[in-house]
């Protein structure tokens, strides 16, 4: 017998590659330019520190099931999609905090991240995070819906179910940011460089279009 091999090749399927990671814009919040109200008046009190750019929230009589808050209207959350803080609790018991991104008084939160790991929500809640004694807390929540956000919330050792005790305690806000992903913009020509539109082609050197005529038409 005679045989041949030939085209003997070895084939695998391509890996896919992992897209990149969305570039994502901040923007930093200026404490002082920020109003927290107290839901209850004198019950929270709030303090701004421009060199610093925290916001400090002292209590001494906040009850445990009270759902009762300090908040701040944004108008620049509507132009973003997630809301960064870093609290730390500067108390000597542990702090029970729920963070809400609101749109017109409805919270719009879809995700939240405590130091980076997502946490799970509670239906038509925010976050909720407990902060240990002398410990601190990054939270991130992501936030959309057709109704444009528009306030930031916290209630703070007030939004335990069924909890009768009475809390005192001392945080502070730092590093509060609005987070969004970068648009893509279009590619520009690059320096010096302009769009020509596409030209007809032309005749070459020497040449001129002439019309076709018939072989053998008469004038």
């Amino acid at each position: 017998g005679d045989v041949t091999f030939s085209e003997m090749k070895l084939l695998a399927e391509k890996a896919e590659q992992p897209g990149e990671e969305p570039e994502i814009v901040e923007t930093v919040l200026d404490a002082e330019e920020l109003t927290f109200n107290s839901s209850i008046e004198g019950l929270y009190t709030v303090t701004a520190n421009a060199e610093a750019n925290t916001v400090n929230v002292t209590y001494t009589a906040v009850e445990g099931s009270t759902y009762q808050n300090v908040s701040a209207n944004i108008a620049a959350l509507a132009d973003n999609s997630a809301f960064s803080v870093k609290v730390v609790n500067n108390g000597e018991a542990e702090v029970t905090l729920r963070l809400d991104v609101l749109a017109a008084g409805n919270v719009c939160v879809i995700s939240a991240k405590v130091n980076g790991e997502e946490i799970q929500l509670n239906p038509g809640e925010g976050a909720v995070v407990k902060i240990a004694a002398k410990g601190e807390a990054v939270i991130e929540v992501a936030y959309g819906g057709e109704v444009p956000a528009d306030q930031v919330l916290f209630m703070i050792d007030s939004c335990v179910w069924n909890d009768e005790t009475v809390h005192s305690g001392d945080v502070t806000f730092s590093e509060m940011k609005l987070l969004a992903e970068k648009a893509e913009q279009p590619e520009q020509p690059g320096e010096g460089e302009t769009e020509q539109p596409e030209q007809p082609e032309q005749p070459g050197e020497g040449e001129t279009e002439q019309l076709e005529a018939d072989a053998g038409a008469v004038a």
